[in-house]
């Protein structure tokens, strides 16, 4: 049977048959189970233990479930296992590349199901033999770079990603990225809430930023009730990203399809009714074989006191990334 050549536009779509293996390595010294190509597998579930409260539930596609205690004390919606492997691309990690090469700028979004089609990519996934945390990888063979993500949890600071890109050819290349985390939900939903009420959940939705540290505020304008009795809202998710220079920090979903287009963006500060997200935008020039990497945490339950204090520690300590652990 012959098998015809299909085109996306004027690309050929990339359909290579890629094996899928696995084997131990060692990554900064730890111990870890690699999954080659895990992409051509069908989506499965993954679970990261903590020494503490926190549960994380995550599918290989990416998208997950997160928090602390229980369902009600959440940093990520907590559903059934379908509908987080549905929820690809909109819960979780997101990252968004433009990269300058050849006199061209590329659109590359890791680990996006439709630009597989497109790119040569090599996929990997590692979990710690501890099965504290797990990294997603993404090789990109016809821009010669790779991105790779690390979850893992701090008692101190909460939930943390590790972002990494790395320029795997021999030329410099320059690359404005847009990466973070969305749908975040604000202290205050519950499991319940979230389920039944889910659009009118986001209408109590607020989120701020805090321009000098670029601590991200993520909380309820009021507790939704029936009665007329004054609610306050008292505890806030908060969400703070180091390690890249000069960024530009965006608190929505609102200027991801601008950024894909090619507009600059800008920070945002005050959002309103919309589903919380956290990215910090920024333009690096990696020479060859160079790898840029950057953090972005974030913890539940903060009071104004834990913001305070948590403000205060951004704005007084450079070096905060190495005390992430």
């Amino acid at each position: 049977m012959n098998k015809k050549t299909i085109f996306l536009g004027k690309n050929e779509i990339n359909t290579k048959q890629l094996s899928v293996s696995g084997q131990f390595v060692e990554i900064d010294g730890e111990k870890y189970y690699q999954i080659k190509n895990y992409h051509k597998m069908p989506d499965f579930f993954i679970s990261i233990v903590s020494d503490s409260d926190h549960w994380m539930f995550i599918s290989s596609a990416g998208s997950l479930s997160a928090g602390r205690k229980d369902r009600d004390n959440a940093l990520f919606p907590y559903y059934t296992v379908d509908k987080i492997h549905d929820h690809c691309g909109i819960t979780g990690s997101k990252t968004i590349c433009l990269v300058e090469s050849d006199g061209r700028t590329s659109l590359w979004e890791p680990f996006s199901k439709q630009l597989a089609k497109i790119y040569r990519i090599e996929r990997n996934l590692y979990k710690s033999v501890y099965g504290n945390q797990i990294v997603f990888e993404e090789i990109n063979h016809d821009l010669g770079l790779s991105f790779s993500y690390r979850w893992s949890n701090s008692e101190q600071f909460g939930f943390v990603k590790q972002s990494g890109i790395n320029n795997i050819t021999n030329e410099p290349v320059k690359v404005e990225l847009l990466d973070g985390i969305r749908n975040i939900l604000p202290s205050g939903i519950d499991y319940i809430f979230q389920n039944e009420y889910s659009n009118l959940s986001d209408a109590y939705k607020k989120a701020e930023l805090s321009e000098e540290t670029g601590l991200g505020i993520f909380m309820l304008s009021s507790i939704p009730v029936d009665r007329a009795e004054p609610s306050e809202s008292l505890y806030a998710t908060t969400v703070w990203s180091s390690g890249l220079v000069n960024s530009k920090i965006l608190i929505s979903d609102h200027q991801l399809a601008k950024f894909r287009q090619g507009f600059a963006v800008t920070t945002e500060t005050d959002i309103r009714a919309s589903r919380g997200a956290y990215y910090v935008n920024a333009e690096i020039t990696l020479k060859k074989q160079q790898v840029a990497e950057w953090i972005t945490v974030a913890e539940i339950n903060k009071n104004t006191t834990d913001v305070a204090n948590l403000n205060l520690l951004l704005k007084n300590t450079p070096n905060i990334l190495s005390q992430v652990h």
